[in-house]
């Protein structure tokens, strides 16, 4: 259905399907590291932040829900944020858990 919908898209937008599926290609080639912090990158460019300029990490997960938190999720963040990509604010409560994500490179 994914396919049937670009075929029916307006050029525009299958122009941009054609991008990032490269994009996505590209990812894949480097690794499985690689490829979860370009799918994080891409969902937190592509997603409205709060009034502060933070995303949450509930909604994150919600968009994210095929991907491990714990496994995949949570790591790929922290590496995001070690490469400057984002910044992550944490609560006491469960400082090991992403609480909010700002988004400080856009794709």
């Amino acid at each position: 259905m994914l396919l049937l919908e670009i075929l029916r898209a307006a050029l525009a937008y299958q122009h941009a399907a054609v991008y990032v599926a490269n994009y996505a290609v590209a990812l894949r080639k480097q690794g499985r590291e690689a490829h979860a912090e370009g799918v994080v990158h891409y969902a937190l460019s592509r997603m409205r932040p709060d009034a502060d300029g933070f995303v949450s990490f509930a909604r994150l997960r919600d968009i994210l829900c095929d991907i491990s938190t714990s496994g995949t999720l949570v790591p790929a963040l922290l590496r995001l944020e070690n490469a400057g990509v984002v910044s992550i604010e944490r609560t006491q409560e469960a400082p090991s858990l992403p609480n909010r994500v700002q988004l400080r490179i856009p794709l």
